[in-house]
Order: structure tokens, then C-alpha cells, then sequence
């Protein structure tokens, strides 16, 4: 799961056709007025919040892997902790790439 995502992160900004810059990233809300599937700004950020979920798979895995190792006491919780600390850092590094490599489609001038 790592290797995947790490060769994602490096891989996708090399096939991009188009890269965004930092102030579009960080700084921008891009609205499709003539969209059925996202009716306002709330529930898109809402939505957008649903990814960052995906650190709760690394907890999960170690968690069920816990009952099988020695020094369950000890081990246990400091893989659930390096678990989300790198399924975390893995996950925000492809939130990133991601929107980094958005295509955007200029709408009525507006860019």
C-alpha cells in the first residue's frame, strides 16, 4: 500500500499535462454552476473531507495484527500509532499531488 502510493506521488506530476500553482491550490474554490452533483460550497467541502478517512485503513490493519504479536501490550499501540502517522502522511501527500494536478476547465473567462 505504501510503495503504490508513493509511486503515485512521484509519478502522477510527470504525466500531468498541466500543473496548478500554489495560490490556485490553496487559495481557490472552483464552482461548475451548471453541476447536479455538487448544489453548494458546503456540502463540497463536506465531501472533501470523506478522504481523509483513508488514515483509519492503517489503523485497522494494525490493530487486527496486534493480537498476534509478541508484547502485544507494548507493540501494539506503537504500530497503530506509526500505522496512522504514515498512512497520514501518505494520505495528505496524495490530496496534494492530486490538486496539484487538477485539470481545470476555464469557464466562461473566469481564469
Amino acid at each position: 500500500m505504501v510503495i503504490g502510493g508513493m509511486l503515485f506521488v512521484f509519478y502522477l506530476p510527470f504525466v500531468a499535462p498541466k500543473k496548478q500553482s500554489a495560490s490556485f491550490v490553496f487559495l481557490n474554490f472552483v464552482e461548475f454552476p451548471n453541476s447536479a452533483s455538487v448544489p453548494d460550497k458546503a456540502y463540497g467541502v463536506i465531501m472533501s473531507l470523506l478522504i481523509s478517512q483513508y488514515s483509519l485503513f492503517g489503523y485497522d490493519a494494525a490493530a487486527h495484527l496486534t493480537e498476534e504479536t509478541k508484547g502485544a501490550d507494548m507493540n501494539g499501540p506503537i504500530a497503530i500509532l506509526y500505522s496512522l502517522g504514515m498512512v497520514s502522511l501518505l494520505g495528505w501527500a496524495v490530496i496534494l499531488v492530486l490538486t496539484f494536478c487538477i485539470q481545470v476547465r476555464a469557464v466562461a473567462g473566469s481564469y
